[in-house]
């Protein structure tokens, strides 16, 4: 047989020199030459089918569908049973312990199909709230509390038996929350001016003013109010001004621009601290995510700044600001950096930088950990646009994430968290790669599977040590899990001003993330803050004022005043 032929030279939107190639091949009765070549433009125009219809389906699910990246194990159940004998034996296993925990639930259906009958509830049952919710949830205690009484009416106060008058023998009680509008008050400063009544020189002294910004009229609960709306609720600063509105006073969106500038800029030294703490750290995570800018000075008028963030030890959430995607911005960041960074594969990471005499990466080779989420996320995708095989590794890192979410649920020390890793986690990845290794050389170049399979590949050295220190997280969601509020920002509020509003962005979402990582309400927190520097807060005491320094010290004073007060 001759060798097949290359079919490159005919585009298939060339159907006239196709057809003329086939009608040659016919004449000269070079039949089996014939069948290789339909059947290759046939798999090619499979292949480019199935790439559209995966890039369809993830552009229909960004814009309509469910964000979440959990896995529905009937729905991987039912790409296994499209896979038939081609599913692994160490992946059949995790088939097994799906199906088995599917019939667990009730779940399970012999027949292979969904059951569609529901039990439905007795009268006398307490039904089971939705999506295993467990209940109502306990209101705080030490929430602000008005007692309301409601007496019996009068005429239903008299024995229908004796005709006495019934007595009060306790309360039924019973809690539900109501909500009192946000109120602006104006408060008035009256400074003491005092002088010698007997001098005539002028010995005028006038109490220090305390207001925390000099020209303008926001006490610093304001003020922190209209930075939390802003970057941690992603208000925009003309709705704010409509609530105002409602509220009983006009307040521009400009003037709410120049009061968050201010508290920014006020705020700006935590920031830095918080940045310099974090890239101090053994280990962090790093990510970047773009955002628009205007620019009088680019073509379209706004140009793609980015975001790059970190986060450290899981109480740091450091955010920088670069005017463009090039690699010299995260190469400055991790300059003195010695720990370990997760990252995703951006090329700029594999950029060589520093003087001749010291080249090296931007992220070291040795340094180096990968994102098990991104390596599952193109097999994911492969499955959802009709490609069943990517269900394989779906399977692998449903176990393996199963693993850490008992490691946490347990609160499993890192050393321990390590040893359930070395004997679960570890075994099913090596599967995992077994497989990828064993499928990747079949697979037709271009399409989804192929790319998820190379991708995981190039990332293997840097996810497997992800899992030879139970200090490190698998993945690199917990800094992508904070960009999750810049980008509704920008959808909200489409963009920063300038370079420079970009960088008080990144000073916001600084602080708002480590007081979220940190479990600090940030409107206290910042409304503190502002008084203390705004009062002369010595540089010296700077770390004091850190989001988890300031609850410590807060908890502190809070268990002092209970002590003295017993």
């Amino acid at each position: 047989m001759a060798d097949a032929l290359p079919f490159s030279p005919w585009p298939l939107d060339d159907i006239v020199a196709v057809r003329g190639k086939l009608e040659e091949l016919a004449a000269q009765g070079r039949t089996r030459e014939l069948i290789e070549l339909v059947l290759e433009l046939i798999v090619r125009v499979r292949d480019d089918n199935t790439a559209l219809q995966v890039r369809l389906h993830n552009l229909l699910r960004q814009l309509y569908g469910q964000r979440s990246e959990k896995v529905d194990a009937s729905q991987l159940l039912l790409l296994f049973g499209q896979l038939g004998q081609q599913v692994p034996d160490s992946a059949a296993k995790i088939v097994d312990e799906l199906r088995q925990g599917a019939a667990e639930d009730g779940s399970d259906d012999s027949s292979g199909g969904s059951s569609t009958q529901q039990t439905v509830p007795q009268p006398d049952q307490q039904p089971r709230p939705a999506g295993g919710h467990k209940g109502r949830s306990v209101l705080p205690p030490d929430m602000p509390r008005d007692k309301q009484v409601y007496r019996v009416p009068e005429d239903q106060r008299t024995c229908t038996n004796c005709g006495d008058q019934k007595k009060t023998i306790g309360y039924e009680t019973s809690e539900y929350l109501e909500f009192v509008p946000a109120q602006l008050r104006v408060i008035e400063q009256q400074r003491e001016k005092v002088a010698c009544p007997t001098c005539d020189e002028p010995g005028i002294v006038v109490a220090a003013n305390e207001k925390v910004m000099p020209h303008g009229r926001p006490g610093p609960r304001l003020l922190a109010y209209v930075v939390v709306s802003k970057h941690d609720h992603s208000q925009p600063l003309y709705r704010q001004s409509d609530i105002f509105q409602q509220a009983g006073i006009r307040i521009s969106d400009s003037t709410l621009g120049d009061w968050n500038a201010f508290a920014l800029d006020v705020l700006s030294p935590i920031a830095e601290l918080i940045g310099k703490l974090a890239l101090s750290s053994f280990y962090i995570n790093l990510d970047d995510t773009g955002f628009r800018v205007l620019d009088p000075k680019h073509p379209k008028g706004v140009k793609r700044g980015h975001l790059w963030g970190i986060v450290a030890d899981q109480k740091y959430v450091s955010v920088h600001y670069s005017p463009d995607w090039k690699a010299r911005h995260p190469a400055e960041l991790l300059r003195d950096f010695k720990g370990f960074i997760q990252v995703d594969a951006y090329r700029g990471y594999d950029t060589e930088t520093g003087p001749p005499e010291d080249r090296h990466l931007v992220v070291p080779e040795d340094q180096r950990l990968g994102c098990s989420m991104h390596v599952r996320r193109p097999f994911e995708q492969a499955a959802d646009g009709g490609d069943a095989r990517g269900a394989v590794a779906v399977a692998y890192f449903r176990k393996i994430y199963d693993v850490e979410r008992a490691c946490k649920e347990e609160r499993l020390q890192p050393d321990e968290r390590l040893q359930r890793r070395q004997e679960i986690s570890v075994p099913v990845l090596d599967e995992f790669y077994q497989w990828v290794d064993q499928v990747h050389p079949t697979l037709v170049p271009g399409t989804p599977l192929y790319k998820a399979t190379h991708y995981a590949q190039s990332q293997r050295v840097y996810v497997e040590r992800c899992f030879t220190d139970g200090r490190f997280e698998i993945d690199n969601g917990a800094i992508e899990r904070q960009f999750r509020r810049p980008k509704l920002g920008e959808k909200n509020f489409l963009f920063a001003g300038s370079d420079k509003g970009a960088e008080r962005l990144a000073v916001a979402y600084t602080l708002l993330g480590t007081c979220r990582l940190c479990g600090v309400n940030p409107l206290e927190y910042l409304a503190d803050v502002i008084i203390k520097l705004q009062g002369g807060w010595l540089k010296s005491r700077l770390y004091e004022l850190l989001p988890d320094q300031w609850q410590a010290a807060r908890q502190r004073e809070q268990e002092a005043a209970v002590e003295s007060a017993a």
